[in-house]
């Protein structure tokens, strides 16, 4: 998993839009927490060579709400995934579970036997040949409604083999 200290977001050395707390419940010794923004965008990257061989895997963002989380009802986040300077896949997310009716393939959130709420954000195949040295890309934006979004809690980005069907 990556921390959210170690994930590109916009305006995250910002407390006026981001606050670096501490939580119990996380693996890392400190979470992002969404205080305000309108300009929804993290990145984050990791080396194919940290990940094994000839296996597909998922990105999942790991986050939860607190009380005072809006700006995210039936707002479809853009998610990619994929290995730097290729075309990544692309899906519709939603940190909420509230969707409006008539919106299909928008992912959204999973609680977590740990208690935090997951999304998929996509899937990557990695070759993993020994000369390899990619690098994978998973994204989360909102940059077209721009309404205002509060209250998110942000742990990392997690990669494990995906679950085949």
């Amino acid at each position: 998993m990556l921390s959210a200290m170690n994930l590109s977001i916009i305006w995250g050395d910002n407390p006026q839009y981001w606050q670096w707390i501490p939580i119990p419940e996380s693996r890392f010794e400190k979470v992002a927490k969404l205080r305000d923004v309108c300009w929804f965008e993290i990145r984050g990257r990791t080396n194919t060579r940290v990940l094994s061989p000839r296996t597909r895997y998922s990105a999942y963002i790991v986050f939860k709400g607190v009380d005072k989380c809006y700006g995210f009802q039936n707002v479809a986040i853009e998610a990619a995934v994929g290995v730097v300077g290729q075309e990544p896949s692309r899906r519709l997310i939603c940190f909420s579970e509230a969707i409006r009716r008539g919106r299909r393939n928008v992912v959204k959130p999973k609680q977590r036997e740990d208690g935090w709420m997951e999304i998929e954000l996509g899937e990557f195949f990695n070759d993993g040949g020994i000369m390899d040295n990619d690098e994978i890309e998973m994204s989360a934006l909102e940059t077209k409604q721009l309404n205002r979004k509060c209250g998110l809690i942000i742990q990392g980005i997690e990669i494990r083999p995906a679950k085949i069907l």
